[in-house]
């Protein structure tokens, strides 16, 4: 027996992760779980899309990790980007950097060696982190898995090491592409030049000059093509806007220093901030600025953490200002290694940008790491106002124009051919009795799959398929079955009904359509909106992000030019280089200025876009400050303090909040206080799941000034506003509604820019909201047939299923994670005694959503073993077990029972049998 402080034990899960496991002072009483097991018992596993598909192990379990991030307890070596500047110009950078890198050298110098010459383990590193992290990451794939815990024990128990955790992989950027190549090089794209006036860009440029002259931006990424023109086509010579990089992928590539790029994000991203070409009237947000490029991402697969904490790293060590982060996706959490690292960066002074992610689609609190960090700066998307795009013309009973983002059909273009409707079935899913020789099939969506409404209409004889859309919004149907010879593309279902229009009232008249060989500008219908695709907030303990938005919908900028060199693409990727480029901007007005303000400068000064059609703002938790105006944010000389306002939910809410007003006029000037309120919606199903769709309501909260409306402010002088919020009564108190709006503080003199302070809080108890899905009958333990397929094991057998937990013959906790869980622990009772004997090791902290996905589980392979009272992993002999989740509810503390609400659930039976 022995204290196992650091002990460390490999779980296979949907992380792959580890868990110190520490001696454990008390097991729970297992009352609770046996009352709760009697509730459950009845419930029916719904286990259908095993049964289906016949998953297997395979499936399932994921291969034990192999690469981890060590972490010392030596501070990192990175200063503040002031002081840097600072001593730059006295020439004691250069010295001073050398002793503090010398010190984190020395230290994991030492942690090699130890490995080598004490532990006898072999291992192969791939980075070391100096300046924003101390710290190393490791491959250690000659281990066997058995030999691995062990190893990994010995790790943690080295007395500098303060943290050992697997790497995590990071998918490559996701954005929408709309194939419709190069813009009229007579006239200047469109979706840039509206976006500059819209969000003051143009104005920052024609009063100031502003062009982002003398500043760095990082642009971490897939790379960036520098042979284009628009970047000067060269690298780090004279005249060249890239004059940093490395490539992190292949070190060793010919196109060397971050400028291979075969996906096109990166260089798309890199034209929004700084392309500029006269030849093709083209000009970034700061097309003076300096890029440096850091390729993250290779042409296909993911990345490691480790790649993106390397390539931070080295963007501070370059000098960048500014680093743009268009990654990330899915439910985060503030502490993962990845978000501390960027948190690290913001805080020695650098303006870091992270896009919140392309997954609106899934509902609330969704936003990715890093932009989930409190001091990076998360961005939402804005649609464009017009857009360059593909387009055809229909002739019917009139006319009109039709958009589409797909590619134009070949051998098609300027000639007319008849549209026609499926006259058996609207949507196209029963075989065709008429001949569509020639013709274009005109095709609802719904029913069946896009792959056969296609292929019924290619055996008709049709050339090509239009599908519009049977709900709001616009479509991308995907069709990879490679006996398809035709095109198909979607249209929304606004495109949709215009089209039916043009067939009359009886649907009778003659229809034909024209697919035009050039381009066209088209306003976009929801034109200052936010983007369908953009993630929702709040963050996973109702942190207030995203905290801007950009123009990020129908974006025309570069990519390499083997792929066409111009393009227009949508996401918040688009959207978060627009505000690093709008960084610069206000990094070139006032070099000096701090990091946190940028930040605060943006968000005050942003303009909130309202709902839809109506005259309320969306909700803060889908747009945070607004778009952003960053001319607003260079000219105004009022500040305020804070410039966000987290209220909570209404169970642990302040009773009054304060802002401070700072007046940096030249003049005195009064300010008054009012209210902006903004849509409540509701991202809660009425058991507490999240919904994939988002309600709506016009309820908004009142804002209650507790003395004077106004206060009179001389130059440089402060003054306070105190208030409180009484949430909107009308909304159900069980339903945790999200209610949300702006505290306008605005100057008397109407030519200065008011100033909006974002605040949202929740109606009832977060605390309330379901962890474990128990209301859809999850968690699930499955085990091995013979067959190999995996079957549930449910309550109530009589003879319980045994296993050997030898190979592939153990069993597998399912997890339907319903809303983000800061812990998770996994007690393991004997079913015979009916005590809590010991812990399952399982990677439970920070886990995020696993969403509304069929297959998507948080998988929690179990072998028989458990980490005991005094901390020992041991093998459990044969015998009957249950296992116990325990999940806390949000704000409840600590893990476990002591500290707070929590859900729990205990599994059927488990017979082990060596």
């Amino acid at each position: 027996m022995r204290t196992a402080t650091k002990y460390t034990l490999l779980v296979l899960s949907l992380s792959a992760a580890l868990i110190t496991a520490a001696p454990i002072e008390s097991l729970p009483d297992a009352n609770e779980f046996i009352e709760a097991q009697q509730r459950q018992q009845q419930q029916q596993t719904p286990f259908t899309f095993l049964e289906q598909e016949g998953t297997t192990f395979e499936a399932l379990a994921t291969p034990p990790p192999s690469s981890f991030l060590i972490e010392f307890n030596l501070p990192p070596a990175g200063v503040n980007r002031h002081e840097r500047m600072r001593m730059e110009e006295t020439g004691e950078f250069q010295g001073f950097n050398a002793n503090r890198h010398a010190n984190v050298a020395m230290q994991h110098q030492s942690f090699q060696d130890f490995m080598v010459d004490q532990l006898k383990i072999d291992f192969a590193v791939r980075h070391e982190f100096f300046d924003l992290m101390n710290g190393i990451s490791i491959d250690l794939q000659g281990v066997p898995p058995h030999k691995l815990p062990q190893i990994l024990e010995q790790i943690r128990d080295i007395p500098e090491v303060v943290k050992v955790s697997p790497l995590i992989s990071m998918n490559q950027p996701k954005s929408i592409v709309h194939d419709v190549g190069i813009f009229d090089a007579q006239a200047e794209a469109p979706q840039l030049s509206t976006a500059h006036e819209r969000t003051g860009v143009l104005s920052a440029r024609k009063e100031r000059n502003l062009t982002g002259k003398g500043i760095k931006v990082g642009v971490i990424d897939t790379g960036v093509d520098y042979t284009h023109e628009a970047f000067g086509s060269c690298y780090g010579g004279p005249g060249c806007k890239i004059q940093y990089g490395f490539d992190f992928v292949e070190p060793n590539h010919p196109m060397f220093q971050g400028g291979f790029d075969c996906v096109g994000h990166g260089t798309h991203v890199a034209g929004i901030i700084a392309g500029n070409s006269t030849k093709n009237h083209f000009l970034g947000v700061a097309p003076d600025v300096t890029l440096g490029v850091y390729r993250v991402f290779p042409c296909k697969g993911s990345s490691k953490d480790d790649v993106i904490i390397a390539a931070l790293e080295k963007a501070y060590s370059d000098g960048m200002d500014v680093v743009n982060l268009s990654l990330g996706g899915g439910s985060s959490w503030a502490d993962t290694s990845l978000s501390k690292v960027a948190g690290s960066l913001a805080n020695l002074g650098v303006v870091v940008v992270a896009a919140i992610g392309n997954d609106g689609e899934l509902g609330i609190d969704e936003v990715s790491s890093p932009s989930i960090n409190r001091d990076a700066i998360s961005v939402a998307s804005f649609e464009g106002s017009g857009y360059l795009s593909n387009y055809f013309q229909v002739k019917g009973a009139s006319e009109a124009r039709i958009d589409f983002s797909d590619s134009l059909p070949k051998d098609l273009a300027d000639v007319p051919l008849p549209l026609m409707l499926p006259t058996e079935d609207i949507e196209g899913c029963k075989p065709y009795k008429t001949s569509l020789d020639g013709a274009i099939a005109f095709i609802r969506r719904g029913t069946c799959s896009f792959v056969q409404k296609i292929k019924l209409a290619q055996d008709a004889g049709a050339l090509g398929c239009i599908f519009y859309n049977n709900v709001e919004g616009g479509l991308r149907p995907k069709i990879d079955d490679p006996s398809v010879r035709i095109f198909g593309h979607g249209i929304s279902q606004s495109q949709g009904q215009l089209i039916l229009d043009q067939f009359g009232s009886g649907m009778t008249s003659k229809v034909e359509v024209i697919y035009k060989a050039e381009k066209g500008v088209f306003r976009n219908e929801m034109a200052d909106q936010i983007s369908i695709f953009s993630s929702w907030g709040l963050g996973p303990e109702l942190e207030l992000k995203p905290d801007v938005g950009a123009p990020g919908g129908y974006i025309y900028s570069t990519i390499p030019v083997l792929k066409g060199s111009y393009s227009t693409m949508s996401g918040t990727s688009m959207a978060t280089p627009f505000v690093a480029g709008t960084a610069a901007l206000i990094l070139q007005a006032d070099p000096t200025i701090d990091r946190h303000e940028i930040l605060g400068r943006l968000q005050i000064y942003a303009k909130p876009g309202l709902y839809k059609d109506t005259q309320i703002a969306d909700s803060v938790a889908r747009q945070g400050a607004g778009m952003v105006n960053v001319w607003d944010a260079i000219r105004g000389q009022a500040l305020v303090e804070p410039t966000r306002l987290a209220l909570n939910d209404t169970d642990n809410t302040l009773s009054s909040y304060t802002l401070t007003v700072t007046n940096r006029y030249e003049t005195a000037e009064t300010f008054a206080i009012s209210h902006i309120p903004a849509q409540s919606v509701l991202g809660f199903t009425s058991t507490g799941l999240p919904s994939e769709k988002v309600f709506y309501n016009e309820s908004a909260a009142t804002l209650v000034v507790d003395k004077e409306g106004e206060i009179r402010l001389e130059p440089g002088e402060t003054g306070t506003f105190t208030f409180h919020f009484d949430p909107p009564s009308d909304l159900d108190i069980q339903s945790h509604w999200i209610f949300s709006g702006y505290v306008k503080i605005a100057p008397s003199d109407t030519s200065r820019p008011a100033m909006q302070v974002p605040y949202a809080g929740m109606r009832g108890s977060y605390s309330t909201v379901d962890i474990l899905n128990l209301q859809g009958n999850y968690p699930i333990i499955v085990g091995p047939t013979p067959e190999g397929r995996l079957m549930p094991i449910t309550f109530g057998e009589e003879q319980p299923r045994s296993y050997t937990m030898v190979g592939r013959n153990i069993v597998t906790m399912l997890l339907k994670i319903s809303n983000p869980m800061r812990n998770l622990q996994i007690y393991v009772m004997d079913a015979t005694t009916h005590k809590v004997i010991g812990m399952v090791p399982v990677d439970g902290e920070y886990i995020g959503r696993t969403d509304n996905v069929k297959s998507k589980f948080f998988v929690v392979p179990f072998a028989g073993r458990m980490v005991d009272v005094d901390g020992d992993l041991v093998q459990l002999g044969n015998g009957d077990y249950s296992l116990v989740v325990v999940a806390p509810k949000p704000f409840s503390g600590s893990v476990g029972l002591s500290g707070g609400p929590h859900e729990s659930w205990m599994s059927p039976i488990i017979r082990i049998k060596h």
